[in-house]
């Protein structure tokens, strides 16, 4: 959630696509009616931010907080992103309606519904009116498109896919407040390289005192790719029910909550940080962890490395030299490893954290089979196959 903009009758002649160059540092605002003629010529303009000199072939996809400015806001977290190689989209989206607007409403799917309309333009939800021109994907997709198109050296194809989609294995979504909840969907529904939450997910239901659906159930971006930055005394949602959120993610199924201000990088390399800094300029705590507001040396140590650090779901095969990859994880009814090479042979055997052996089988010449675990209790299992273990979390 932001504050309303004290700058929003202030008037841009622009009749072009603006870039500012600071450095290494390139800003382009581009309009959305610039992508695509269907929209309107009043929306706000995506802010593109790319390193000249330095990239690693990454995008940072960000969605801001409800009422959010793409043009003005979180200009030194995406700054900072850029300094770090990656290729920097602040999208422009439909964020009016709060996510935390929704917390009392007797629909157990309202969370779902909403998070489906604003990200893909489905007509499921009552709370916001979104078609799939506006949704999240296509307005992302649609300004991928024409920076492809009208920059051809700068390579924005190689975040394109065939079928009219995007390479989201290159792709990082990241966002802050209801942003932060549509980063999570998103990375429920493409695997992703990386989900960074600023002071979110805010899914919590008031009516049933759980998380939203969407955030317990299954999703194909591996857990260990996951990240939230929370503020302790967050006066928009409660630190309290934010955890509650992240918990039924399942994060904290492998991290424990790591308080950065009395901690230094890589925060015992844990994926649930929080923080109690007072804001500098008058503000919301809920703003802490993302805005303007919020630079700081240890801000910035944070955001480092939450772009950074190691996330792969991953096991090495010493005896074949490929690569594992288990998907979803936390697994609800069945989970898959998928081999970065070649096909996988012999036995593997699941066993909880008491070594007993729960399930085991044989796989013959394939690179990607499944293990059914939909009798099997909540808990943390862990999966060996020749010489390599992975830790699994079912729920």
């Amino acid at each position: 959630m932001m504050k309303p903009d004290r700058f929003k009758h202030l008037i841009f002649l622009f009749t072009f696509t603006p870039v500012f160059c600071f450095g290494q540092i390139q800003t382009r605002l581009v309009k959305p009616a610039d992508t695509n003629p269907q929209y309107s010529s009043e929306d706000k303009r995506h802010a593109v931010i790319r390193n000249t000199d330095y990239r690693i072939d990454k995008l940072f996809l960000f969605l801001g907080g409800t009422g959010s400015n793409s043009e003005a806001h979180y200009v030194h977290l995406m700054e900072q992103a850029a300094g770090l190689g990656y290729d920097v989209i602040n999208l422009n989206y439909v964020n009016t309606v709060a996510t935390f607007s929704l917390a009392d409403d007797p629909d157990s799917l309202a969370f779902d519904h909403y998070r489906q309309e604003l990200c893909f333009g489905t007509p499921v939800s009552d709370a916001v009116a979104v078609d799939t021109l506006n949704s999240i994907f296509s307005r992302a997709l649609n300004l991928l498109k024409y920076l492809d198109e009208n920059y051809p050296a700068e390579n924005w194809g190689k975040y394109l896919s065939a079928h009219e989609t995007m390479n989201w294995a290159s792709i990082a979504v990241g966002g802050h407040s209801q942003g932060a909840g549509h980063a999570g969907y998103l990375g429920k529904q493409h695997s992703v390289d990386r989900v960074l939450m600023f002071s979110g997910p805010n899914d919590y239901s008031n009516a049933f005192q759980q998380a939203a659906h969407w955030i317990r159930d299954g999703g194909v971006t591996p857990l260990e790719r996951h990240f939230a930055y929370l503020h302790l005394y967050d006066e928009i949602v409660d630190f309290t029910k934010q955890f509650v959120n992240i918990s039924g993610l399942g994060m904290l199924a492998v991290s424990d909550t790591i308080h950065i201000d009395v901690n230094s990088p890589p925060y015992g390399n844990s994926h649930c940080l929080y923080t109690t800094q007072v804001p500098i300029f008058q503000t919301y705590y809920h703003n802490m962890t993302a805005l303007p507001s919020a630079v700081s040396s240890v801000n910035e140590g944070v955001w480092e490395y939450l772009l950074t650090t190691a996330t792969a779901t991953k096991v090495e095969d010493h005896s074949s030299g490929s690569r594992l990859y288990v998907f979803p994880n936390p697994a609800s009814n069945v989970f898959y490893v998928r081999s970065s090479e070649g096909g996988i042979d012999g036995n593997f055997e699941l066993r909880n954290t008491t070594g007993q052996l729960v399930k085991s089988g044989m796989v013959i010449a394939t690179d990607l089979f499944s293990v059914d675990v939909s009798g099997l209790a909540t808990g943390i299992y862990f999966l060996h196959t020749g010489k390599s273990v992975t830790r699994i979390m079912i729920r």
